[in-house]
């Protein structure tokens, strides 16, 4: 069993390269606290909310102070510059004492803001190199230290050049560059944060007939707590006193409020609105569905795709590669302009590589579509699953419990005896033991139709055959019994009496799905099922065909039912298929058109879901743990799947242009500056504006659209909000 990766104190998102023992705090760090940066230390020594009044108020003077003496050591520099402009002949007889007090004076304001605003930069590079990593600090903290060295033996020596204004200038823009991006990785991790605070810290638990208020981390299973209406509820449980309305949107996207009573499921963090309950939990602490959905998403962020691979790959040769032009350019241009003009240019290359820019140009993009994702009822398992959706040429939708509602009905139960007689009761009840031990959609209807004329029947050794049905033996003689497919029963020797063929023949065409209960070498009765389209299946489809994909649904369905599908839906419909046929149709589909997503339950397509290039799995709800599939959707509705699809192209697309700014930058920027084009100073702003670019770009992803249904009230149509580039007519059901 691993060792989970540590985590950033200020920001949440993973340190890189960081050991799994946590190290020792530095000087203003609380005990134990770990930082995947710089700017995420300063960041948190300034916004730290437990009490450190003094700590903060040294931090925010610390930058103030610099920030003052930088200024002043900027405006003694263009005093000197005036004789490099007008000459010092025409500066008068004060000119060199003047200027060599003003020398004295640039060294005397600098090495404060070195001191304080270097040493946290040194702090941080060490720590870098002691998890055996050669950081953008340590070519920062290079370049600083040696303009400041440089400069003060020019001092001492009176005469040379002087480089404090750039040792000052760098210092000062890095910190508030830092500080920039810390604050936009908070950020990136805002609706992680929005859900956790939905959750109410304090409850009402009842104890010996007591309420007494308690914090929420101290509830644990079994414990009873009231809910008052407008109140959400901390965890999940069972509704034991009190009857409301529960609004579950949160979790399960469902629009419309749901009615629940003594003995319902409750969930976390959804709303109670109108009733007075007395809840009981049955989860431990933190392991309520919205922190299971936090949880999830977390381990998500520190999976890596394709892109955040590839952009680590480059990262790696940043130092080694700027480090080696530096030193290139400083003798190139000693060679050939003199000293000043080497350490000049050396300085600019070693400033302007932003390694910054190319570390977050993927994952800060990646960690916020995870999250924005998961507020809008959408759970990636990792940041190769958002691409793998991203690149999907094809949409193969399951049938039954995905397009379908998954409220399944028997319309009619073909037997020859009567379901009231000694036959039909023990029909019956051995179907309704075979049925309660699946949960598809067609043995939840039966079970439902059988248990309420006759109770369930003694069966032993049910086992389920995927994509076929179950079989059981009875507890006296061990007969078999089957309760499955037409095609299961002719496998099995159980062949249909000719007397039931017209009345299947008959719902074939009228879209119903038959189930044969069979024992004794033949087909004891055929239950007829029904089950209608989702409201939004039509909605799905179109928005698929919009985003340019392929769409065909796979089903287990007879022919006749399966044309019906095929007329409402205008997408083509394969029927009659199993498991293994369903698997060999995806791979099919991989080779003539490209990846796919295979849309399921997550359950009893796990083959096709497992060799899809992007599994989903659909109504996932509380449950977010469905192994088979990439991509969970809590909701019920297929519709989501084209925003989903249409997101990931959304930050795909971020991924991409963070990359190719990133990388054309430092490539740019390396090269002006080895030329000798570019001033130190001027190269420091250049990266931290890089810097937040990147992190402005990868948070323009939180302002991505819910996707939601919207209705022209004067003409009826209504459209599917896809993207900030797509909106998807859907044709009414």
């Amino acid at each position: 069993m691993t060792t989970p990766q540590p985590h950033c104190d200020f920001c949440g998102l993973p340190v890189p390269g960081a050991s799994r023992a946590r190290p020792a705090a530095a000087e203003h760090d609380a005990p134990g606290q770990e930082f995947c940066c710089y700017g995420c230390r300063f960041a948190s020594a300034v916004t730290r909310e437990r009490g450190e009044t003094g700590a903060i108020r040294w931090t925010l003077a610390r930058l103030g102070l610099s920030i003052f003496l930088s200024m002043n050591v900027m405006a003694f520099t263009m005093a000197l510059w005036t004789g490099d402009v007008y000459g010092h002949e025409q500066s008068g007889t004060l000119a060199a004492p003047l200027f060599g007090l003003f020398r004295y004076l640039c060294l005397l304001f600098s090495f404060p803001v070195v001191i304080l605003l270097g040493g946290p930069l040194a702090d941080s590079a060490w720590r870098a190199l002691r998890r055996g990593s050669l950081s953008t600090d340590l070519l920062l903290l290079t370049g600083t230290a040696a303009a400041f060295v440089l400069s003060a033996v020019s001092v001492f020596r009176d005469r040379g050049p002087i480089y404090f204004e750039v040792a000052c200038v760098i210092l000062v823009m890095v910190t508030l560059g830092r500080w920039f991006e810390a604050a936009g990785r908070l950020r990136a991790g805002a609706a992680l944060d929005e859900l956790q605070r939905l959750l109410p810290e304090f409850v009402r638990v009842i104890r010996g007939g007591r309420e007494a208020e308690t914090p929420a981390a101290e509830v644990g299973r079994g414990d009873w707590l009231r809910v008052l209406p407008g109140e959400r509820f901390p965890t999940d449980g069972r509704l034991v006193e009190g009857a409301a309305s529960v609004d579950r949107q949160l979790v399960t996207g469902e629009s419309r409020p749901v009615n629940c009573a003594p003995g319902d499921e409750i969930f976390a963090g959804t709303l109670n609105l109108d009733g007075a309950l007395v809840v009981e939990v049955t989860s431990d602490p933190g392991g309520g569905t919205i922190d299971r959905l936090i949880t999830a998403v977390r381990e998500a962020r520190e999976s890596k795709g394709y892109y955040q691979e590839l952009a680590d790959r480059i990262s790696a040769w940043i130092f080694p590669s700027v480090a080696t032009i530096a030193l290139a350019a400083f003798g190139w241009h000693w060679h050939a302009s003199g000293f000043d003009q080497g350490v000049t240019a050396a300085l600019a290359v070693a400033l302007v590589a932003c390694p910054c820019a190319l570390g977050l140009a993927t994952p800060l993009a990646a960690w916020t579509a995870l999250g924005v994702a998961a507020r809008n009822h959408v759970l990636f398992r990792s940041g190769l699953a958002l691409e793998n959706l991203a690149g999907v040429r094809a949409v193969r939708f399951d049938k039954t419990g995905t397009l379908t509602t998954g409220s399944v009905r028997v319309v009619s139960c073909l037997a020859a005896e009567s379901l009231d007689s000694p036959a039909g009761r023990l029909l019956l009840s051995r179907a309704a033991a075979l049925a309660a031990a699946s949960t598809h959609p067609f043995s939840r209807a039966i079970f439902e139709f059988a248990a309420a004329r006759s109770s369930a029947g003694d069966l032993t050794e049910i086992r389920q055959q995927a994509g076929r049905g179950l079989v059981g033996r009875t507890a006296e003689t061990g007969e078999a019994v089957r309760l499955g497919s037409l095609a299961f029963m002719e496998e099995s020797q159980c062949p249909v009496p000719s007397s039931l063929n017209p009345a299947i023949a008959a719902g074939d065409v009228a879209g119903h799905s038959p189930v044969c209960a069979g024992w004794g070498g033949r087909v004891q009765a055929v239950f007829l099922l029904e089950e209608s389209l989702r409201s939004s299946a039509l909605a799905a489809v179109a928005g698929c065909h919009e985003l340019g994909l392929d769409v065909a649904v796979l089903t287990g369905d007879q022919t006749g039912r399966a044309r019906k599908l095929e007329a409402e839906l205008g997408v083509p419909v394969l029927a009659e298929l199993l498991p293994e046929q369903k698997l060999a149709a995806i791979r099919e589909t991989q080779a003539r058109i490209g990846p796919v997503a295979m849309v399921g339950d997550g359950i009893n397509d796990a083959p096709a879901l497992a060799a899809s290039d992007a599994g989903v799995a659909l109504g996932c709800g509380a449950d977010v743990s469905r192994d088979a599939a990439q991509v969970c959707l809590l909701s019920d509705e297929p519709d989501r799947l084209v925003w989903a699809i249409g997101f990931a192209r959304a930050a795909v697309r971020t991924m991409r242009r963070n990359l190719i700014w990133a990388f054309a930058y430092n490539t740019a920027g390396v090269a002006l500056a080895a030329s000798g084009r570019l001033n130190p100073a001027l190269a420091a702003l250049l990266m931290v504006v890089s810097s937040v670019l990147v992190v402005r770009s990868s948070l323009s992803l939180q302002g991505a659209p819910a996707g939601d249904l919207r209705h022209d009230r004067e003409s009826g149509a209504a459209t599917l909000r896809i993207d900030q580039d797509h909106q998807v007519p859907v044709v009414p059901a």
